[in-house]
C-alpha cells in the first residue's frame, strides 16, 4: 500500500508541474502573470490582473470652436455607429461656463475645455479632475486694421479691444504683456470691452469699428474674409514661445478622476481614438473641415478650411504637456490668481 501511495503522489506532482508549464507557454499577456507596469495612452496599470472597467460608455462635453476641432472626425464616426470597443455620447456646448456644473454633478465624464478652466475645476473639486492631454496650442491672435503693430512693444499707447472681460483672452493678453519684460507696458495700453462676445467683436472688427483686437480662431479668419484690410499683427503662440521658451497651451482634455480610476481601459481606448481623430485633423485638413462642419463645431466648411492652419490642433500627453501647462498656469496665477482657481494645481492634476 505504501508503494502505491508513493506512485500516486508522484503522478499527481507530475500532473501539476505539467499543467503549470502548459499555462506558462502562453506568456505573461495571456496568463496575467506579469507584474511589470503596462502603460496605454498614459494610463498605467500594475498588478497581476488588469482592472475591469465599470462601464463601456463615456459621456463627452465639447465646446464649439477650436477646442472641439480635434474631436470632429471621432464625432462623425460615433454618429455613424462606427466606434469600436466602447460607446460615446458627445454633446456640443457654446459656452465654457456650462461645462463645470456638468463635471461637478458627474453628468459628464470627459470634456474639452480651456486649460485655465482645467485648473479652476481641479481646485474647486479638490482634485476631482485629471488633465489627460493638451489638444490645442495658441488660438489667439491680435489683428489690426492698419500696419502700426509689429511687436508687443508697439502696443504702447494703443487701445486694444478684447471679448469678454474676465475670460481667457484678457488673462492671456495680460500675461503676454507682462512676460514681454517691457516695464510699465501694461499701464500704457487701454483695454476696451465694448463688444463682450467674440461674435460681436468679430463684427465690429470686420466693419471697421475696432482697429486693433484680440480674437480666437476661427473668428480671426471670419473677420479677415469680410475685410481685406485686416492683417494678423501678432501671433500669440509665437510671442509666448519667444517670451517663455514653452508652448502656449490653450485647450485640453480633462476627465473626472473617479471615472479615470474606475475605467482605465475605457480611458485608454478613448484617448487612442481621440489621438487618431486629431491626427486626421492635422494631416487631412480638407476631410477634417467637412467633419468639423458636419459635427456643427464651426459654421461652415470653407471657413474651417481657411482657419485650420492657424488653429494649432495637437495631441500632447504625458511628460510633454507638463512643463508648458505649469508655465501657463503660473503666468496667469502671477497676474490674476482667480483665473486658475486661486492657487496653482499640484502634479496630481496630470492623468
Amino acid at each position: 500500500m505504501k508503494t502505491i501511495r508513493l506512485i500516486l503522489a508522484a503522478i499527481l506532482t507530475a500532473a501539476i508541474l505539467l499543467s503549470a508549464f502548459a499555462c506558462g507557454k502562453d506568456g505573461p499577456d495571456n496568463s496575467g502573470g506579469t507584474t511589470e507596469p503596462v502603460t496605454t495612452s498614459g494610463i498605467e496599470q500594475t498588478g497581476t490582473e488588469p482592472q475591469a472597467d465599470k462601464t463601456d460608455r463615456v459621456r463627452v462635453a465639447v465646446l464649439n470652436g477650436t477646442t472641439g476641432f480635434g474631436i470632429a472626425p471621432m464625432y462623425v464616426k460615433n454618429a455613424a455607429g462606427k466606434l469600436e470597443g466602447f460607446s460615446a455620447e458627445i454633446t456640443l456646448y457654446t459656452d465654457a461656463s456650462l461645462i463645470p456644473p456638468l463635471v461637478i454633478s458627474k453628468n459628464v465624464d470627459v470634456a474639452a475645455v480651456p486649460t485655465n478652466l482645467a485648473s479652476v475645476l481641479y481646485n474647486k473639486t479638490e482634485g476631482g479632475i485629471k488633465v489627460l492631454a493638451v489638444n490645442t496650442l495658441g488660438v489667439l491672435y491680435l489683428i489690426e486694421n492698419g500696419n502700426t503693430v509689429n511687436s508687443v512693444a508697439d502696443l504702447a499707447g494703443k487701445t486694444v479691444y478684447l471679448p469678454g472681460q474676465g475670460s481667457n483672452p484678457e488673462y492671456l493678453f495680460k500675461a503676454l504683456v507682462k512676460t514681454s519684460g517691457i516695464e510699465g507696458l501694461e499701464d500704457r495700453i487701454t483695454l476696451d470691452f465694448t463688444y463682450p462676445s467674440p461674435d460681436e467683436l468679430t463684427t465690429a472688427v470686420a466693419s471697421g469699428k475696432a482697429d486693433i483686437a484680440v480674437l480666437p480662431q476661427p473668428k480671426v479668419t471670419a473677420a479677415m474674409m469680410k475685410n481685406e484690410n485686416l492683417r494678423i499683427a501678432l501671433d500669440f503662440t509665437d510671442e509666448w514661445k519667444k517670451a517663455t521658451g514653452t508652448d502656449l497651451v490653450q485647450g485640453c482634455i480633462i476627465a473626472r478622476s473617479e471615472f479615470v480610476e474606475d475605467n482605465p481601459g475605457l480611458v485608454s481606448k478613448f484617448l487612442a481614438e481621440y489621438s487618431a481623430s486629431v491626427d486626421k485633423v492635422v494631416n487631412n485638413p480638407d476631410e477634417a473641415a467637412k467633419d468639423v462642419a458636419e459635427a456643427g463645431i464651426a459654421p461652415n466648411e470653407a471657413l474651417v478650411k481657411k482657419a485650420l492652419p492657424y488653429c494649432n490642433i495637437v495631441y500632447m500627453a504625458g511628460e510633454d504637456m507638463k512643463a508648458p501647462l505649469k508655465k501657463f498656469w503660473q503666468s496667469l496665477y502671477d497676474i490674476i490668481p482667480s483665473s486658475v482657481g486661486g492657487k496653482m494645481p499640484d502634479d496630481n492634476i496630470f492623468g
